[in-house]
């Protein structure tokens, strides 16, 4: 029994380690049963009588009512049998069929000691009695080799099992011969240990396991009517029909109580197999609709619902443009993002949602068959600020487009009612026509893009000239950072020249580009461009870089005393470890920060006052000096002379156009330049070029002067600053 308890496993897992192999395995049992039934008709027919205990096989007339009820439990028993039979071949679990072995051995011992046999199913033929020496060791063996098949058996168990099977084959194999050691009285002794092991064995999981219950029960029946003939054998017990057919019944019982354990081992298997086809068919309906919503997800836009840009591309693509010439349309609402900054995103989206859902009915109706649909929609959503629509053209009507596109211009400039909110989107709608502009989706999509960005016009159509210009662009931006590392752009100085005495004090780091293939590209060209797609602090953290590098070159030019101005930008000054990263790379090169001068824009100042004011006073307390650059080319100058920490003010080159024709002009400038004085600024003067101004501006004390005057800008080193500077200029 300790045994039993090793290796534990289910009924439902036990038949399979014993009920694999070839055919001849599986169906072993039967096989038994017919090599048994075909060895005892031998041994009948070589004269060999049966045991003693049939007794004499001349059998008398049956007592009836005795037989009735005896004939009833028989007809059980085959049902039992035909029906485990029945489950055998339904859980296709041949090792189960051992049961249907016992009760065909069960059933015809008791026709043999009832001589029901013999006088109702084959009379005339008493050899077949002789069957009886060979079916009582069957019954043994069967019981052996069903019980692993229907309960947990461990190693131990399984091999004491076999050993009980072996010893009850010995005494089947011997019963045509007289053999001493296996006679029946051993047999005896050998089946009633091996009941009893049996029947510990299964008390051992009566707890754990229902099946060990019904075997226990089973295995105790056919104890009870063994103990109940033997005793009667031997006289304990008197002869009467119960007690005469005991061994029967028990046996009756048991094999009857194992079929319902079979048969409720077949109802668990099919609620089993009932509760895996549920699993398969809910796992079937949830891949369904995992697809359902995969394929959702590849059409639609998350945000919208709307089809999306695959969607639209297989939609335009399903068109020949060629024959069916059409007109694709992209919306961009541009206000998008600060409805979203000043509601959040989740109302900025279920307005954009609804207004889309207003946009697509309005469209259905305009268009009418004009309208190519898109997945059963009128408009695809590229993201959440571009959308986009397609219809057909009228070669022959081409006031039909006209009128549609007025329409839906006029919609699309009204504004949005939702409830508490009334809004414009600041539509701006971009038009490509096919296959003019590109016979493909991807080039029509982009071209409509490129139109849509005009947000001067409500409707733009694609212009080729514009989209080379901002290819132009995009192909600078990508360039950008591998041309800070090639040697194309570089740095050229200007210096600041005191008017009245030439001396120059500091020098200005312009930047220069020589683009491989667009040639020059004057910076007004690029930066702003550069400020807009992020990448203009690495841009100034190179400039400052290499002005730090050319600071010796500088010195050996200008004197030791010089300074160079930086141009840096509002993102620069919005950027949180700009002052920090800054004076890391002074200290890389070995300078100071008063030797350096940032030049910042009064429009970078102004873009966020209360940020940039917090920026400069942390450059101002490192060292650094600030610049107002451009000053009077703004609209709040004096309001930014009062709110920064300041050391430097740039006169901007505008003030100088016509001064010396307009006396008004000349006023202008001299209080400009007294504000300066005023504030105990170093004034400079943009843009002089003529020697009548540089003359002009002698008049006032202290100031200097910066333009092609003076020189041009060139580089660092003195082999590469050009022209020598003019006579009136001085080096220190």
């Amino acid at each position: 029994m300790g045994a039993a308890s090793t290796n534990q496993h289910s009924p439902e897992q036990a038949p399979g380690r014993r009920a694999g192999g070839n055919g001849l395995q599986r169906w072993f049992p039967f096989v038994v049963l017919l090599v048994v039934a075909i060895y005892g008709l031998l041994a009948a027919f070589l004269g060999q009588q049966a045991s003693s205990l049939v007794g004499d096989t001349a059998i008398a007339e049956p007592d009836l009512p005795v037989m009735a009820w005896k004939s009833f439990v028989t007809g059980m028993l085959v049902f039992a049998l035909l029906l485990n039979l029945s489950i055998v071949i339904r859980l296709r679990r041949p090792g189960l069929a051992w049961l249907s072995v016992l009760m065909v051995g069960v059933i015809y011992s008791q026709l043999v000691m009832d001589g029901l046999g013999l006088w109702l199913i084959w009379p005339g033929i008493p050899e077949l009695n002789a069957l009886l020496s060979v079916s009582l060791p069957l019954c043994l063996i069967a019981l052996c080799e069903f019980t692993p098949h229907f309960i947990a058996v461990g190693r131990q168990g399984a091999r004491l099992l076999r050993g009980f099977s072996l010893a009850a084959g010995l005494h089947l194999l011997a019963a045509p011969f007289p053999i001493g050691p296996l006679g029946q009285d051993v047999f005896l002794v050998v089946a009633a240990t091996g009941g009893m092991f049996i029947f510990g064995l299964v008390l051992g999981q009566i707890r754990k396991h229902v099946y060990a219950r019904y075997f226990a029960l089973s295995v105790l029946a056919i104890l009870v009517g063994a103990l109940t003939t033997s005793l009667t054998t031997i006289g304990w017990l008197p002869v009467n029909p119960l007690t005469d057919s005991a061994f029967f019944l028990g046996a009756a019982a048991g094999s009857l109580i194992l079929t319902s354990g079979v048969g409720r081992l077949l109802l668990e298997e099919r609620k089993r197999r009932l509760s895996a086809d549920i699993r398969a068919r809910e796992e079937q309906a949830l891949r369904a609709r995992i697809e359902q919503d995969y394929d959702r997800v590849l059409k639609t836009h998350r945000v919208t619902g709307k089809p999306n840009r695959p969607m639209l591309e297989e939609a335009l693509t399903a068109i020949d443009s060629r024959q069916t010439p059409y007109t694709l349309c992209m919306v961009r609402l541009t206000r998008f993002n600060e409805l979203e900054q000043a509601l959040g995103y989740r109302s900025a989206e279920e307005l954009l949602r609804q207004y889309l859902r207003k946009m697509n009915r309005f469209l259905k109706q305009a268009l009418g068959e004009q309208l190519i649909p898109i997945n059963g929609y009128a408009i695809a959503t590229l993201d959440t600020v571009n959308h986009a629509f397609a219809l057909r053209r009228s070669p022959n009507q081409p006031e039909l487009e006209t009128r549609a596109l007025s329409a839906i211009t006029d919609w699309l400039s009204g504004n949005f009612r939702d409830g508490r909110f009334s809004f414009s989107w600041a539509a701006s709608l971009g038009l490509a026509h096919a296959p003019e502009h590109g016979t493909d989706a991807g080039s029509l999509l982009s071209a409509a893009g490129f139109a849509s960005l005009n947000s001067d016009n409500a409707l733009s159509v694609y212009d080729p000239s514009i989209a080379e210009w901002q290819y132009r662009q995009q192909i600078l931006m990508l360039d950008v950072e591998d041309t800070l590392n090639s040697g194309d752009m570089w740095l050229e100085y200007q210096p600041k020249v005191s008017i009245r005495d030439g001396r120059i004090s500091s020098v200005e780091a312009l930047l220069r580009w020589e683009h491989s293939e667009f040639g020059r590209i004057p910076p007004d060209q690029w930066i702003p461009l550069a400020e807009e797609v992020g990448i203009i602090h690495q841009v100034t953290r190179w400039v400052l870089d290499r002005a730090c590098r050319d600071a010796s070159g500088l010195r050996a030019r200008y004197g030791d005393h010089i300074a160079i101005s930086v141009n840096i930008s509002a993102k620069d000054l919005a950027h949180p470890l700009f002052a920090e990263q800054a004076r890391a790379i002074l200290r890389r090169h070995h300078l100071l920060p008063r030797n350096i001068i940032l030049e910042i824009t009064e429009t970078a100042m102004m873009t966020d006052p209360e940020l940039a004011r917090h920026t400069i006073e942390i450059l101002s307390d490192m060292g650094f000096r600030i610049a107002l650059d451009d000053f009077g080319s703004g609209h709040s100058s004096l309001g930014t002379l009062a709110l920064f920490r300041l050391d430097e003010l740039k006169i901007d080159r505008s003030f100088l156009h016509n001064v010396l024709d307009y006396p008004a002009r000349q006023k202008i400038l001299k209080a400009a330049l007294e504000l300066g004085t005023a504030l105990d600024l170093d004034v400079v003067v943009e843009g002089v070029e003529e020697e009548a101004i540089a003359v002009w501006l002698q008049q006032f004390p202290g100031l200097q002067g910066q333009g092609y005057y003076w020189g041009q800008p060139a580089r660092a080193s003195l082999e590469s600053t050009g022209a020598p500077l003019p006579s009136h200029v001085s080096d220190h």
